[in-house]
């Protein structure tokens, strides 16, 4: 048996190879000239099937979020968390990611917007949509830090406007996010992974965009459990 095998200690690919050995009979196409082939190739090799992790993979997270304005934007709608849902696409250790973070808030104070004034009694749904590019640093004991970098959109939706019988409208923000997670992956079966993660990230959104007092910018912490999975790539590899 050909095998190199990590038994999921470091976030490295396994490549598992069968101990039943394969008799391949070499291929010649007809439009060559057997005289001019080596006649070392055409004998039959022996070979092993073999499979390891492909590169292209698929990550999904749930997790609650919680988020810090500054004092001007907390004056209106608080300090406030939120459910946060994260597809990925890996390949190999690069993550290209969207996060749907949404979340129902009521304002704290009156804001006057376009004209009219937004009651307390408004329920705003806030949402979120990062876009995002991050990187695994992997260790030992399947520990992995991946640090990020996106872009971050944000809007503001009035959900009770009939109880309200006033039809509100917000400009939509967005601007620059970074942050990192860090996880601590749990091998469930081969090339399929389990996560518990936490993420600290900043977003340097211009809240100035929906109302001109407010603060710019936004804190943010993230936990979350996460399930990871690869491809399995299959080949044969040739033995003497």
């Amino acid at each position: 048996m050909l095998s190199t095998t990590s038994f999921g200690q470091k976030w490295i690919p396994e490549t598992i190879c069968s101990m039943d050995t394969l008799i391949v009979e070499p291929y010649v196409s007809m439009k060559y000239n057997p005289e001019n082939i080596d006649a070392i190739n055409q004998k039959p090799y022996r070979v092993v099937p073999c499979r390891t992790r492909s590169k292209v993979g698929f990550r999904m997270d749930i997790a609650v979020s919680s988020y810090y304005y500054g004092d001007k934007t907390t004056s209106w709608i608080g300090q406030h968390g939120g459910p946060n849902f994260n597809f990925i696409l890996v390949v190999d250790k690069l993550n290209f990611g969207f996060r749907f973070k949404p979340w129902s808030i009521e304002s704290k104070k009156e804001m006057e917007f376009n004209g009219q004034t937004l009651p307390t009694t408004a329920r705003l749904n806030n949402i979120r949509l990062d876009y995002y590019v991050g990187y695994s640093i992997d260790f030992e004991k399947l520990i992995s830090v991946e640090p990020y970098i996106g872009y971050n959109r944000t809007s503001f939706l009035v959900i009770n406007e009939d109880e309200l019988n006033q039809a509100f409208s917000f400009n939509k923000t967005g601007g620059l996010i970074l942050g990192t997670t860090l996880n601590k992956y749990i091998k469930i079966k081969e090339h399929e992974y389990l996560s518990v993660f936490g993420t600290v990230g900043y977003g340097f959104v211009d809240y100035e965009k929906i109302h001109p007092v407010l603060d710019n910018g936004y804190f943010e912490w993230n936990l979350g459990v996460a399930y990871k999975g690869f491809g399995t790539k299959r080949f044969n590899k040739r033995v003497d």
